[in-house]
């Protein structure tokens, strides 16, 4: 399979940009999967590397186009340009504080490793990255494995289970994809429905993954099944 993201010129030249400064940003999420599961995408989502504080990466961005830093707090920077909305976040951990999705202690830090980073994702098949710096794939939780095999695995049980509607999104990426979900993620899943969080996950957040499954999927029920 040949190597091509079709990454917009834009792109290309912030992250040319970044590693001039001296980051590392690496391509992760959607992307980096519909690539290994031969989709099309405009999954823009980045993660940088090597900066000591979000404030390098946000002047770096600042010379392309509006950024919107409401998730800065999060590490998280939206960048408009040329029609595209591309996401650039640090690498961070999340501790759970208290219920519901905002219920996280955060710590953004550049340095960490991409594994380490990686650990907070949902499913192995979401935690692979793609350094564009060094042209190569980053693969800590064997999810093009399991993307080849076709399984739904979960990385981590103490991490996944902090966010309950990742038991929704379970079910709309196996619609989507046409995945079976491996039997140990399936007991987390059954075991994470009978919390206090579950029962407050809001209608909103819900809706969004059922919207997913049905809009996105070629056949919605094998997500409901």
């Amino acid at each position: 399979m040949s190597l091509n993201f079709n990454l917009p010129k834009p792109l290309v030249d912030i992250l040319n940009k970044i590693i001039l400064n001296g980051g590392t940003p690496i391509l992760v999420g959607g992307i980096v999967r519909d690539y290994f599961l031969e989709k099309e995408s405009k999954d823009y989502d980045i993660e940088v590397y090597g900066f000591d504080t979000i404030e390098e990466l946000l002047s770096i961005l600042k010379e392309f186009g509006e950024v919107n830093i409401v998730g800065v707090s999060f590490g998280i920077l939206k960048l408009t340009v040329d029609n595209y909305d591309i996401d650039f976040s640090f690498p961070r951990l999340e501790n759970k504080s208290g219920l519901g999705h905002r219920g996280f202690e955060i710590k953004i830090d550049g340095n960490l490793t991409f594994e380490d980073a990686a650990k907070r994702r949902d499913f192995t098949i979401n935690s692979i990255g793609y350094d564009f710096k060094n042209k190569k794939f980053l693969d800590p939780f064997n999810g093009v494995e399991d993307i080849k095999k076709r399984v739904l695995k979960h990385i981590d049980d103490s991490t996944f289970e902090e966010d309950p509607l990742r038991v929704y999104r379970a079910v709309q990426f196996c619609g989507r994809f046409n995945f079976d979900v491996d039997n140990a993620t399936k007991i987390l899943c059954k075991k994470m429905i009978k919390s206090i969080d579950f029962e407050t996950l809001s209608k909103h957040r819900i809706f969004q993954e059922y919207k997913k499954l049905l809009l996105k999927s070629m056949k919605p029920s094998i997500g409901l099944k």
